[in-house]
Formats: C-alpha cells, sequence, structure tokens
C-alpha cells in the first residue's frame, strides 16, 4: 500500500518543481523583456530628446532667412541708402567674386580642412582633443565652418550635449544637400563681424568702407579674426586683443600653407586704417520709413527680414520741404504755430517729399496721414466740382448775400457780401454763402460722394457746414483729391514703396501698375483748374504765385477761430498740400490759409521745380490744337468717363471732337 503513496508524492513534487521552472522562465523572460524595453524605450526617448525638435533643412531659402533679425534698409531711386533701421545686412556676394587673399584667411582660422570632411571633421576634433589635454584647457575648437553656420542659423547658442549633437546631424545634413562652395558663401554673407554688422559686404563696409572685392590680405585676416568675438573684438580694431586675433589668423594661414611665413610677417606689420562709414541720419525722413516699415509688415505674403526698399523719395526735393518749413516757423515765432505738415506728389501718385511734423525728434505723429483736421475752405472746390457735374458752369450766377438754415447762418470772412457773382469769382474770393448755397441746391450726399471719388477718405458729416470744411481730413485726404482734379479726373492713388528687394538680389515685392480710373469728367476737371488758377492769380492765394511765371492752381483753407490753416495746389508736375497748426487745437494769431501755408508752398514748389521746365497747366484752350497730344489724351479720358458713368450717350461726344478738330 506505502508504494502507490510513495508515486503519487513523487509526482506532486515532480509537478510542483516544473511549476516553478515555468515561473522562473516567465518571471526571467517579463524582466528581460522589461530590461530590452526600458532600453529601446530608453533609446527612443533618448534620441526624441536629442532628435525630437531639431529643425530640418529643406531648401537653400533656409539657409538665407533662417533666424535672421529683422531689418529695413531703404534707399533712393538711384539705390542710395537713405535710411536704415535694425542690422546692416551687406549685400549677397557670390563666392566666386571674392579674390583668394579674402576667402583664405576665414578658411584657415575656422576650418582649414572645409573641402576635405563632410561637415564634421573628426580628423579636426581628434587633434583638438590632443592639443586641449596636452595643454591642460581648451586652446582649440573642432567645429567646422558647416557647424558654425548651423549654430548660428538654426540653433541656440547654449553648450549643451543636445545641441552639440544636432549641430553635427545638421552639419552632415547640410553638406549631403548643398555644395562646398554655396556653404561657404551663405557662411560668408551670413556671418556677424560685431558693430552691428552682417555678412562680408556690410563688414567691408562699416570697417573700411569697401566692396569685399577690394579688401587687402591685412584687412581681410582682422575681419577674419572677428567672428570669434565679435562684440570684443569690434571695439577697436586698432587696440591689441584685435591685432593680437589678426596675427593667429596670418599663423593659421602659415599652417594651412596659404601663405609664406615672410608674408605673414610682413602683413603683420601694416597698420590698421580703419574707415568707417556711418549709418545715414534719417532726419524728418524718419516720418517717411515709418510708411514704408508699416506698409511692408501688411504685405502678404510676408517679406523675409533682410528687406531693401526703394521709394519714391526725391532727396533734393524732402531736404526742401524740411528745410522751408523749419525756416519760415522759425521765422514767424510770435504767430502761435507750433506744427506744419507737408506733401508733395506727382501725377502717377510718386510721394517726393513728406513731413510729417516740425520735429521727428519730438513727435513721431505723422500729420500728413494720422491727423484728421477740418480744412476750412480748400474743402470748397469739391463743392464746385460737384456743382459743374450738376451743370453747372464757371460762369454760372449766384448771389453773395445772408442766408439762414435752419437757424444756421453762414458768414464770409469779412461779414461783407458782393451780390451776383460767378461760380469762378465765388471761388477765387472763397465766398461762403454761395459755397453753402451750391451744397445745399446739389444736395449734401452728391457733394460728399464726389468728394470721395476724388479722393477723400475720411469719413464726412451730412451737414451743410460740409462745404465751409467743417468735417475732419487728412492733408492726405486734400492733396489725393486735387490731384485727380490736376490729373484730368483721372483718380491719383498716392503711393511710397516702388519695390522691396532682398540682400540676395531678389525681388520681395514690386508695385503693380494699375489702370487709371476716371472717376471725374475730364473737361470739368479742367475748369476747376482754370478757377483753382484764378485763386491764386488775383484772390486769397496770391502769396502762392511762384517765380518766373510758372502757372499753379490751388486753394487756401482756414478752419474757425485759426485753428487750422491749409494751402493744397498743383502745377503741371507737382501736386502739394500744406497744413500749420497746433497738435492740442489752440487758436493760432490770426494764422490763416492764405498766410503761413500759401508762403511755405510758394517757396518749396519753387524750389522743387528747380531745372524744370515752365509746363504750363492744362487748359480747355489745350483742345484747339489739332495735332496736340494733349488733345488726344483729353478725348481718351473723355470716353473712359462716360463709358463707366453708363448711361450718356457717346454721340455728342464725337460730335463735339469732329467740331474741335475742324
Amino acid at each position: 500500500m506505502k508504494k502507490p503513496e510513495n508515486h503519487v508524492y513523487r509526482a506532486d513534487l515532480m509537478e510542483a518543481k516544473r511549476r516553478k521552472n515555468v515561473r522562473m522562465q516567465l518571471l526571467s523572460i517579463l524582466f528581460w523583456g522589461l530590461l530590452w524595453g526600458c532600453m529601446i524605450g530608453g533609446g527612443i526617448l533618448g534620441f526624441n530628446y536629442l532628435f525630437g525638435d531639431m529643425p530640418s533643412v529643406s531648401s537653400e531659402q533656409e539657409l538665407w532667412v533662417s533666424n535672421r533679425p529683422s531689418s529695413l534698409e531703404v534707399v533712393d531711386s538711384q539705390g542710395r541708402t537713405i535710411a536704415l533701421r535694425g542690422p546692416r545686412f551687406g549685400r549677397r556676394v557670390p563666392i566666386d567674386e571674392l579674390p583668394a587673399r579674402v576667402i583664405t584667411p576665414f578658411l584657415a582660422v575656422e576650418d582649414a580642412r572645409f573641402f576635405e570632411h563632410k561637415g564634421v571633421d573628426f580628423v579636426g576634433v581628434g587633434r583638438a582633443l590632443v592639443k586641449n589635454i596636452a595643454a591642460g584647457h581648451t586652446v582649440q575648437g573642432a567645429s567646422t565652418i558647416t557647424q558654425q553656420l548651423v549654430k548660428n542659423v538654426f540653433l541656440n547658442p547654449h553648450q549643451t550635449i543636445k545641441r552639440k549633437a544636432q549641430e553635427m546631424v545638421l552639419a552632415w545634413q547640410i553638406d549631403s544637400k548643398f555644395p562646398k562652395k554655396k556653404i561657404l558663401e551663405v557662411y560668408l554673407n551670413r556671418i556677424y563681424f560685431g558693430n552691428n554688422a552682417y555678412g562680408i559686404d556690410a563688414a567691408a563696409w562699416r570697417y573700411f568702407s569697401k566692396k569685399p572685392q577690394e579688401l587687402t590680405l591685412g584687412e581681410a585676416a582682422m575681419l577674419a579674426g572677428l567672428p570669434k568675438a565679435p562684440g570684443r573684438l569690434s571695439i577697436d580694431i586698432t587696440a591689441k586683443p584685435a591685432l593680437d586675433r589678426r596675427a593667429v589668423v596670418l599663423q593659421r594661414m602659415v599652417d594651412a600653407h596659404f601663405i609664406t611665413p615672410q608674408l605673414a610677417a610682413d602683413v603683420a606689420k601694416e597698420p590698421v586704417v580703419v574707415k568707417t562709414t556711418p549709418d545715414p541720419d534719417e532726419g524728418e525722413l524718419a516720418y517717411a520709413v515709418d510708411m514704408a516699415a508699416k506698409e511692408i509688415d501688411t504685405l502678404d505674403p510676408p517679406i523675409s527680414p533682410d528687406r531693401i526698399a526703394r521709394i519714391t523719395i526725391d532727396p533734393r526735393i524732402q531736404q526742401d520741404a524740411v528745410e522751408t518749413i523749419q525756416k519760415i516757423l522759425a521765422k514767424n515765432a510770435g504767430s502761435g504755430v507750433n506744427q506744419a505738415a507737408l506733401i508733395a506728389i506727382d501725377k502717377q501718385g510718386r510721394i517726393l517729399a513728406i513731413v510729417g511734423g516740425r520735429s521727428y525728434k519730438q513727435s513721431q505723429f505723422n500729420r500728413v496721414t494720422q491727423a484728421k483736421r477740418q480744412p476750412g475752405s480748400t474743402f470748397k472746390p469739391l463743392v464746385y466740382a460737384a456743382a459743374l457735374e450738376m451743370g453747372m458752369t464757371p460762369n454760372t450766377i449766384k448771389e453773395d448775400k445772408p442766408i439762414n438754415i435752419n437757424g444756421w447762418k453762414p458768414q464770409n470772412f469779412g461779414k461783407t457780401y458782393s451780390g451776383k457773382v460767378t461760380l469762378s469769382t465765388a471761388l477765387t474770393k472763397s465766398i461762403n454763402t454761395v459755397a453753402v448755397e451750391l451744397a445745399v441746391q446739389i444736395g449734401i450726399d452728391r457733394v460728399i460722394g464726389t468728394a470721395q471719388r476724388l479722393g477723400i477718405e475720411s469719413q464726412l458729416p451730412k451737414h451743410p457746414s460740409i462745404a465751409l470744411g467743417a468735417g475732419e481730413v487728412t492733408l492726405m485726404d486734400m492733396t489725393r483729391a486735387y490731384a485727380t482734379l490736376a490729373n484730368d479726373g483721372v483718380r491719383v492713388e498716392p503711393y511710397l514703396i516702388e519695390r522691396v528687394d532682398t540682400t540676395r538680389n531678389t525681388i520681395a515685392y514690386e508695385r503693380k501698375s494699375h489702370a487709371p480710373t476716371q472717376v471725374y469728367d475730364p473737361l470739368k476737371a479742367r475748369q476747376m483748374t482754370a478757377m483753382l488758377g484764378d485763386v491764386i492769380a488775383f484772390g486769397t492765394g496770391h502769396r502762392a504765385q511762384l517765380a518766373n511765371g510758372r502757372e499753379a492752381a490751388g486753394k487756401t483753407g482756414t478752419s474757425q477761430n485759426f485753428r487750422d490753416a491749409w494751402f493744397v495746389g498743383y502745377t503741371a508736375d507737382i501736386i502739394c498740400g500744406v497744413w500749420v497748426g497746433n497738435d492740442e487745437f489752440k487758436p493760432m494769431n490770426g494764422v490763416s490759409g492764405g498766410t503761413l501755408p500759401a508762403i511755405i508752398w510758394s517757396e518749396f514748389m519753387n524750389k522743387a521745380h528747380e531745372g524744370m521746365p515752365l509746363n504750363p497747366l492744362p487748359t480747355i484752350d489745350d483742345l484747339n490744337r489739332p495735332d496736340s497730344q494733349t488733345m488726344a489724351m483729353f478725348y481718351e479720358n473723355l470716353a473712359q468717363f462716360f463709358s463707366s458713368a453708363g448711361g450718356e450717350s457717346l454721340g455728342a461726344l464725337g460730335q463735339e471732337r469732329k467740331r474741335v478738330e475742324q
């Protein structure tokens, strides 16, 4: 009976042992699984930590624009720099245009094996490691030019294992994607040289007033030494730290067999002759630069940070505007005038000069585009323009007499009345009652509609007092509206930016030409020009008369209690608006549009037209010349106007043209 019991007992022990082995095997598998899982997971986490946020480099464009601080260089029509905001970015210099004496100092001191490695120089790393161990401290680095480009363009400057790992991987990627010469070109054109200068072109100009191609070996060696510590070394490149660094560059060139020891010794003895070129002083041009910067920031798609804006400002005319305003305001210090503004444009809309205030340093508020003031009688021509559209003519008779409009009794400036007058005479004398009567007769909505078509973009009040300039508008508004009259009824849109380039010689933005928009009958525009010409010849604007008999048309304006004084007018070539007043709306000492504004306008326009032919204003009489180019342009504009107006027959136009040509 015991044998079966022993057999069962041994079977139980064997089963228990088997189960224990299974459990141990399962635990072993679990342990190794967990261990490998941790290792793999740790590896993945480590990889993600090192490279998860690493930027990618997919195009050459990224090499040029990534991580650039924003800059705006403003140039005139001749390409001359007239303003600079932010860092000075040099123009892109192709590597093939740089002589060997300029390139080799950079290669020697930064990466003598540049053309031999694949972005990371392991030979250089080993050599640097041996030298640093032997010296007991860091005496030599091993970063390649490609790695330095990566560090400056894509990564932060912090010395961490993560950044170094990314730097090496990106350097290898860039080296495999782009030719060596392209990498070196980007590096030389983007590296920082201190003193706000980025790129070899900016550095050569900043320190030596030269083009990079003109640098001597000594000058190139000096520049090649600056990127190591640009903030410290660029303070004074004639001082010992910079000279010592230049000596290091020359010795590295000898070590790399780029130059002989004798040439290095000779160059080291050369004195450093610094010829700095300061950035241009914006002065009052800063108002225009503000406008350009604001407009560029609104462009879609956004423009890369290295922006070079070519603007329409004529430097000579701009300076004339600034000097005229400052001189006349200083000469009339007792007038109670603290501020003035001026804008001048041509018939294409190019802004030739803009002065947003008496002193940009004291106030950056642009009184041409931002200040809304009452234009006074400079608004009257827009009322008369609407009246002509209703079938009236300059010879239409109106009576200057006291009027009462729902209790409002507008009076003339001298509180006298002239009786029956033509519209032309009423405008010449700036009679208030006739302007108000016209506005009421033709309708305030029609007046506002005409003003908006001509160029007023500010909101206008629907009240008869609008005829006397009771609404608030900008100087830009008024100048644009007068420009449309000067341009035979073709709307003029003032603009400042012609084109925006990048430092890489690419065009980022170019203003597109727009088809002219005929918003007002050209025949009536010439009638308005004739009436506004009389204002200067015989009326309130006589102080605006120009030298040498140059023809001009324009209108004075004075708001209530002498808070604003205006003169807006034009010649055959330039349209100009002037405003004087005080920011706090304080009344001036009897200053009207026919005094200081007209004087400023006249003196400025005389200067602005120097060297220009005495072109006459366009008149209706020009149409009596069958061979006149003016007549052809007139009829083209007139046809466009009737076509856009829709409902009026062109038959009368054809008959009139036939009659005139005969």
